[in-house]
């Protein structure tokens, strides 16, 4: 079967979506007036309960719906490419709202002046009001200089080699399916797993801290603990990708910079807040590690 011939210069923007009616009017207005219009926007729908589906087909977006039991951050993204004919795929959450109108076509250049970048991803900014250990992640993982990542980089990055976030970023399609897609039935993480795949084949991953969008979350303990559980599943299930860097090395690197930070701003007490949340953190991520073994474990007992 022939593969559809990509419209040059063309950008489809995917967003999986649940229950999305709160925020979502104005993400769409948003996209609405960038300076680089999406050709055409498709919402995946997991059986939200509220008005997703309405406001997104009322603004002319294509709506592919999905049971909600059927969601994976990877297998869901996979089957909105299989549906577009566009060169370029920008991928969205449901939250995240650009900081202007130049998001898309800062996210889009760098792919249109080099063919080698599989993948790139745009800057995360703490949302107005948001507390001191929701800026620091986006501080620590989202720096205000763009940079190429390449194999070459991996001993001095490490795992941040591969750190990418389909909460904002854009693909060549043609790349994209070249190095088949994304991985399916991923708990977390689908994104990290293609960039690795991406780098150690010779491409590039690049970070444009040009192109920004506000996305952060106040989880509380229950849902941080519930991120962590998953990201430790997810590292028990893909340990090849531990021997680039641990994933210990990578959290304390964390844990020393906001420390500093909060330090130079004359934040101390938010140090013990830190500490605490790097523990529950480190401690979820564990659970979450000997669970996923043991679920395999009983698993091939059962075959």
């Amino acid at each position: 079967m022939t593969e559809p011939i990509p419209y040059r210069n063309t950008t489809t923007v995917v967003i999986p979506t649940h229950n999305a009616e709160q925020s979502f009017a104005e993400l769409l207005n948003s996209l609405q007036t960038q300076t680089l219009k999406p050709t055409q926007i498709i919402v995946v729908d997991s059986e939200s309960t509220d008005k997703t589906p309405e406001l997104a087909g009322g603004r002319n977006c294509k709506v592919i719906t999905i049971k909600r039991s059927d969601f994976d951050h990877g297998t869901t993204r996979n089957l909105a490419v299989s549906n577009i004919q566009s060169e370029f795929v920008v991928f969205l959450t449901q939250d995240a709202i650009p900081v202007d109108e130049y998001m898309i076509a800062e996210l889009v250049k760098p792919l249109q002046t080099d063919s080698n970048i599989a993948i790139c991803y745009g800057r995360q900014l703490p949302r107005p009001g948001a507390g001191p250990l929701e800026c620091l992640a986006r501080e620590f993982n989202y720096p205000p200089q763009s940079v190429l990542k390449t194999r070459y980089d991996i001993e001095t990055l490490g795992l941040k080699t591969f750190f990418c976030s389909n909460t904002c970023s854009a693909i060549r399609c043609s790349v994209f399916n070249k190095l088949g897609g994304f991985k399916n039935n991923v708990i977390v993480n689908e994104d990290m797993l293609f960039a690795a795949k991406a780098v150690l084949q010779d491409y590039s991953v690049y970070y444009s801290a040009t192109a920004k969008v506000y996305h952060s979350h106040p989880f509380n303990l229950a849902q941080t603990f519930k991120r962590y559980f998953n990201i430790g599943r997810f590292f028990a299930d893909n340990k090849w990708l531990l021997k680039y860097a641990g994933l210990k090395s990578y959290s304390a690197d964390m844990l020393k910079a906001g420390a500093k930070i909060f330090w130079e701003k004359r934040m101390p007490h938010y140090i013990g807040v830190l500490l605490t949340e790097f523990i529950l953190k480190a401690t979820a991520c564990e659970f979450g590690w000997y669970y996923q073994l043991l679920f395999h474990k009983r698993h091939d007992n059962r075959r």
